[in-house]
């Protein structure tokens, strides 16, 4: 989807910018699988650690860019997300507009956003994890305690050649419903309000990334 932007108060002519492709699938786990998961997050909540952001060895905890918690052991349910992710990835890959990896490879981690929560604008091919592999799909699966106790935590999906970000479009977080997008799309996590602060009304996500491996030059 291609929109024009203006240019300025001085109002140049408008540049015309590419929104990022994304899929949303609404209620993506079973109703028993996703009441498990989000049994696992709630009783999990002294195991959650600051999200860091960065590379693998040189990641740290920077409040001002990204303000969450995130715990990397989902027991079993690491498998079931990756598998069923993994079963579907030649689907996406093709709606998507992108090649299926061959041999794809699977980074995982819950996160919580409680009152504050946010995550500024980035790209996730910049953050892989494995210098051998780069992450070409993120998907996300959004879960929480019904009826939704927090506002705000859309995903913003900024268009490609807009400096400003002044065209965007933002996803708003569905219960049991997973968003897919490239990996190479700039994105942000809008600020969440959680007026009772209480962890068991948070906005829990994970984020499921799809690597592949790196060819010479990439």
């Amino acid at each position: 989807m291609t929109v024009d932007v203006e240019q300025g108060p001085d109002r140049k002519p408008a540049l015309r910018v590419m929104l990022p492709p994304y899929l949303l699938l609404r209620d993506f786990l079973d109703e028993q699988t996703a009441a498990g998961l989000l049994d696992f997050a709630l009783a999990n909540e002294a195991n959650y650690a600051p999200t860091k952001t960065g590379r693998t060895g040189a990641a740290q905890v920077r409040p001002q860019v990204r303000l969450s918690v995130s715990l990397h052991d989902l027991g079993p349910f690491r498998r079931v997300l990756r598998d069923k992710v993994k079963a579907m990835v030649p689907d996406l890959s093709a709606k998507l507009g992108a090649t299926p990896p061959a041999d794809p490879k699977f980074e995982i981690e819950l996160v919580a956003h409680n009152d504050g929560a946010f995550y500024k604008r980035h790209i996730d091919t910049q953050t892989a994890s494995d210098r051998d592999y780069i992450r070409v799909l993120s998907a996300v699966y959004y879960f929480y305690v019904e009826p939704k106790a927090f506002s705000g935590g859309a995903l913003r999906l900024y268009a490609i050649g807009d400096a400003e970000g002044t065209a965007f479009v933002d996803v708003i977080p569905e219960h049991n419903s997973l968003l897919v997008f490239p990996a190479w799309a700039p994105h942000e996590v809008m600020p969440v309000s959680c007026p009772s602060q209480r962890f068991t009304d948070s906005r829990f996500a994970i984020n499921c990334w799809v690597h592949r491996a790196r060819v010479q030059g990439s």
